[in-house]
């Protein structure tokens, strides 16, 4: 079903920070723990992001549920891997040990972007593991004008810059679009850069680029939990006809869309994503999984 957004904002207890715990795995993986007594939420992000594209959105969680963000291999505080290519394949083994190091049994699994579509294939694999999945403006399959963006990228040398001030004043999201506010796109852009040969570059391994990767459909039909997709009214990512034809293959689905959020859900409307990620969690997950 179709579930319009009614303007309320989720309230925001005081939290403390996170803390940063790493998994005891080869590779190395970094994850945001925000405590909570509830039901683990495992939070993944996009292609060249990091845990940080949600920690506007994890403090409105807690303390009913326990969010926690995973940095993927090649991405934020987590592991460069020298000894072979990055895949969707490394990146989907890097849910099952985020999972593992969370000890739940079952849990909730959200994803963006990259993370979203890596979600769903994990979800397919492992439904026994998941009680509900919450899905944030992906991509479903590879358009020819992305792959031609990312193959153009590929290309490029690593970014390199002399100080830090200068890596954060090119820092940019991709697509661009946003309406985060610049204090914060600051405070992310200060998280998405580290000290790299005498100078800075991103917390991302240039290496990691993909160009391409199969299409999301043979994986829907096998998704039994509860399914929440948002998009963004403004994306250019994630378009109308994709969230009906995702939709239409699931079995327990919500859809919402946040007319003034792009591409980047998390950030430009935190609020309203943590208020409906809430809403699905106690009235399609917890509802649903209730004895």
């Amino acid at each position: 079903m179709t579930e319009p957004h009614d303007g309320s904002i989720a309230s925001i207890p005081p939290v403390p920070p996170p803390v940063s715990r790493f998994t005891r795995t080869s590779p190395r993986l970094r994850l945001f723990d925000w405590g909570g007594e509830g039901v683990p939420v495992l939070m993944l992000h996009g292609m060249g992001g990091n845990g940080h594209w949600w920690d506007l959105v994890s403090p409105r969680l807690r303390p009913s549920y326990r969010p926690m963000a995973l940095d993927f291999r090649a991405h934020g505080e987590s592991a460069w891997v020298e000894d072979k290519p990055y895949s969707l394949e490394s990146w989907l083994e890097d849910i099952g040990l985020a999972a593992d190091e969370i000890g739940a049994k079952r849990f909730v699994l959200a994803g963006h972007s990259l993370g979203a579509r890596l979600a769903v294939e994990w979800a397919a694999a492992h439904p026994e593991r998941l009680l509900g999945l919450a899905l944030v403006d992906f991509l479903p399959e590879f358009r020819s004008e992305t792959m031609s963006k990312f193959e153009r990228a590929k290309r490029l040398p690593r970014p390199f810059y002399r100080d830090k001030e200068s890596a954060v004043a090119r820092f940019r999201l991709e697509p661009r679009g946003t309406i985060l506010g610049d204090k914060e796109m600051r405070r992310l852009a200060e998280a998405s850069v580290k000290p790299f040969n005498g100078g800075y570059t991103w917390k991302f391994d240039w290496r990691a680029i993909q160009s391409g990767y199969g299409a999301v459909w043979p994986f829907l039909p096998k998704l039994s939990m509860p399914v929440l997709i948002v998009r963004g009214g403004k994306s250019i990512v994630m378009l109308e006809h994709d969230t009906e034809r995702i939709a239409s293959q699931l079995k327990d689905v919500t859809t919402l869309l946040i007319p003034e959020a792009l591409h980047h859900v998390p950030l430009d409307s935190p609020e309203k994503l943590s208020d409906s990620m809430l809403r699905f969690l106690r009235e399609r997950v917890l509802s649903r999984s209730a004895p």
